[in-house]
């Protein structure tokens, strides 16, 4: 599996993101740039990349992305994630995902993802994350 220059895989992604990845982060922005190599294992019965594995993805930028922008360490977990599938990716593709905090309150935490193929959009995300605990 190739990676592109820059790329490193993210670290204590946890067990169940290791199985469906690895997923890596670009090294050489100030932006959160998170990776991941679609394969043969994450097709549905058409040939394209199962949606449930897109909204993995973009679940795990979005915590990320909320992650970096908190000035606390407090666990946080998703309530609520909104996923529109564009367009289709294949086995082969590097998808990229980036995500685009609002704000992350005292309590709930709101952001924006999207996943690119090649430049082009593939999967709009939101979600509402709460301070868990």
């Amino acid at each position: 599996m190739d990676v592109p220059a820059g790329f490193k895989p993210f670290p204590n992604q946890g067990p169940y993101l290791e199985y469906i990845g690895p997923i890596h982060v670009q090294e050489s922005t100030d932006e959160l740039v998170l990776g991941l190599r679609a394969e043969e294992r994450h097709a549905n019965h058409r040939g394209t990349v199962q949606g449930g594995l897109l909204s993995t993805f973009a679940d795990f930028v979005l915590g990320r992305a909320i992650d970096a922008d908190a000035e606390d360490d407090k666990p946080r977990a998703t309530v609520s994630l909104t996923v529109d599938f564009i367009k289709p990716a294949k086995p082969g593709d590097w998808i990229e995902g980036r995500g685009r905090v609002d704000r992350v309150g005292s309590t709930l935490s709101f952001a924006d993802c999207s996943l690119t193929v090649d430049g082009t959009e593939i999967v709009r995300s939101r979600a509402v994350w709460v301070v868990a605990g």
